[in-house]
């Protein structure tokens, strides 16, 4: 990360996202006045994804002792995780309901699954960390209302694509419908299978969520129109097929940037005439979304 960047993206999303400082823990830092918490960053440790080139962990030194802190929302148990997230002022009441039902043990692969920190799931990709996806459901909060069309790109294990599910196939409405776009096919089987394992199978057989093998870059037209997107993977530049598959009053949410350098989470939105307007949220480490040859021999 060029130096001076991510404090100033991160001051930006502390004034949209937390007016006053988060309760329940100490600031690591502090920039111009504004605070510099845990929860902002998405941040793997993982030796085999590599995801912190000397360049990214250079830039992170400016952190003080940020590999050897806790991160905040950890819990004993997914409710536990769900309440730490929420005493945070993570999680909206929505949000929090909607993580409540989706244990995400079932979706972990290996390690603490109510730790807040993002996790290993093999085959060169992570499931991130629990305050990445709350701030992701709240940034797309709006659009997931029952009957609405989301697509989930770069799937992995299921966990944020059941979330999206319990949002727009609430109420028992038979229009909503997501599709989760994975190009890795073990993580497409291994996502069916956690359907399963959460009591969520029926949602398959009913079809309002579809779990798909692809080239997520190129979106998924069958199902197009969507009225929000979410992509878990960063991008150099954010692909035109997702713009175009985004419905009028739909939003993007993608992080944007080089593999393993300043990266931000851009928020994308439609307008009704189909004008496109973009904002930063903050500064952001994912893996890079790109072909699935790349990926695996990177892993």
């Amino acid at each position: 990360m060029p130096p001076g960047s991510a404090p100033v993206i991160l001051r930006r999303f502390t004034r949209v996202f937390h007016p006053n400082p988060p309760r329940g823990g100490a600031n690591l830092t502090s920039v111009r006045g504004a605070p510099l918490t845990r929860q902002h960053l998405n941040i793997t440790r993982t030796p085999s994804n590599r995801l912190l080139t000397k360049r990214a962990a250079l830039a992170l030194l400016c952190v003080p002792s940020i590999f050897t802190m806790a991160w905040r929302s950890s819990g004993a148990t997914n409710d536990e995780l769900i309440d730490n997230l929420f005493a945070n002022e993570i999680a909206s009441d929505a949000v929090q309901s909607a993580m409540r039902s989706c244990d995400r043990k079932n979706y972990v692969v290996v390690g603490d699954a109510y730790q807040d920190s993002p996790q290993t799931i093999g085959y060169g990709a992570t499931i991130s960390a629990p305050h990445m996806h709350a701030h992701c459901l709240s940034m797309l909060e709006d659009q997931l209302v029952p009957g609405a069309r989301v697509m989930d790109v770069g799937s992995g294990t299921g966990y944020l694509t059941a979330l999206f599910a319990s949002f727009v196939t609430a109420e028992g409405n038979k229009d909503g419908v997501v599709v989760g776009i994975e190009h890795i096919p073990q993580l497409t089987a291994m996502s069916v299978e956690n359907f399963a394992k959460d009591g969520k199978e029926h949602l398959l057989g009913d079809g309002k969520v579809e779990l798909v093998t692809g080239d997520g870059r190129l979106g998924y037209p069958s199902r197009a129109p969507y009225d929000a997107i979410h992509v878990g993977a960063a991008a150099p530049s954010v692909p035109p097929a997702l713009i175009e598959q985004l419905a009028r009053g739909g939003r993007l949410v993608i992080p944007v940037g080089p593999e393993g350098g300043h990266q931000e989470l851009r928020v994308i939105d439609k307008d009704e005439n189909g004008a496109v307007t973009e904002r930063t949220a903050m500064g952001v480490i994912y893996v890079p979304l790109t072909d699935a040859e790349h990926q695996l021999k990177n892993r």
